[in-house]
């Protein structure tokens, strides 16, 4: 029974490849609206450079819509063993505690934190940063990976 579980998890997700520096995927899950392109690189993240290159892409910075996007995410992090930081398009480096999606600029209705972030240590976390056990603040600009979103 476990391994027709995992069998079939992993049957929802569909590796097509790397694409320019990325790992690709997409989810044929049915809540799932977008493909999702991860970095396989960790460099310094600067939202307008790495926005931009995801907009050559066909898309922009992940953008978290619901609970369920982002618990779908942290398990493939988790699978894809992107453990640690992975920078999102989503930050409050306008207004300190009011978070947006950096593309658009659009305020974020959804956020589920680790618990005890965001925190904004030491004044200077104004990105956010998924990983497979949540979302945190985090300094912009540190070396890490980042996520692109690709609506289908």
């Amino acid at each position: 029974m476990a391994f027709q579980s995992i069998f079939l998890w992993l049957l929802a997700v569909l590796v097509i490849g790397t694409v320019q520096g990325y790992v690709a995927y997409i989810s044929i899950r049915p809540y799932i609206d977008s493909k999702y392109l991860l970095s396989k690189k960790s460099e310094p993240f600067f939202l307008a450079k790495m926005n931009a290159r995801c907009k050559g892409l066909g898309g922009h910075l992940l953008q978290l819509e619901s609970l369920n996007e982002q618990h779908h995410l942290q398990s493939e992090l988790l699978l894809w063993g992107y453990g640690s930081v992975t920078y999102t398009g989503i930050t409050d480096i306008r207004s300190e505690g009011r978070f947006y999606n950096y593309h658009d600029k659009k305020p974020i209705a959804y956020l589920n934190w680790y618990p005890g972030q965001p925190d904004n240590w030491g004044g200077r976390e104004h990105c956010v940063n998924i990983r497979f056990d949540g979302l945190s603040d985090i300094r912009c600009h540190l070396p890490a990976k980042y996520i692109c979103e690709i609506p289908k």
